[in-house]
């Protein structure tokens, strides 16, 4: 259901998501950090950058930056600026001409895409970041996620308890 693309944004703005500084980080330390290709990540970032997901700052201490609080974005615009969507059956997939309505298999199967599309927008990054029973996105081997910061729900980037 999602792109290895959309995969790789999530893990990048997660990323950016925990850090303890808002300082900008170099597309080379956030592919370090979060084993994508450097190129491929550059890409990436271009693209969070356009739909209004990320910051990107030039110079020489120039990088990027979420452009919003963790808070407020959800897992949806990520996918979104991806350029992965939920899909949704309108018709009959099978091109049955005689069904002008969905069958109740497709009913349930279109349900569920909706349900699974209301748990992304209503999932903020900083929801992933303070997630249940200790299992945190981008753990190392010992279960630590590269950056140390735990973001609490309504608080910014930045911000260490």
């Amino acid at each position: 259901m999602i792109s290895q693309t959309s995969e790789y944004a999530l893990r990048a703005a997660l990323w950016l998501a925990a850090r303890p500084t808002s300082e900008p980080a170099s597309a080379q330390d956030i592919s370090e950090a979060v084993r994508v290709p450097v190129g491929y990540l550059q890409k990436i970032l271009r693209m969070l950058a356009r739909h209004g997901i990320l910051e990107a700052r030039r110079g020489t201490n120039g990088g990027f930056v979420l452009a919003k609080m963790p808070t407020s974005i959800s897992v949806l615009d990520v996918l979104r600026a991806s350029e992965t969507s939920i899909p949704r059956i309108e018709r009959c997939p099978l091109g049955i001409k005689g069904h002008t309505s969905l069958c109740a298999l497709h009913r349930l199967l279109d349900a569920e895409m909706a349900r699974s599309e209301r748990t992304f927008a209503s999932t903020s990054l900083a929801d992933l970041l303070d997630g249940e029973g200790g299992v945190r996105p981008l753990c190392d081997a010992q279960g630590r996620l590269p950056v140390t910061l735990t973001v609490a729900k309504g608080r910014g980037r930045g911000v260490s308890e």
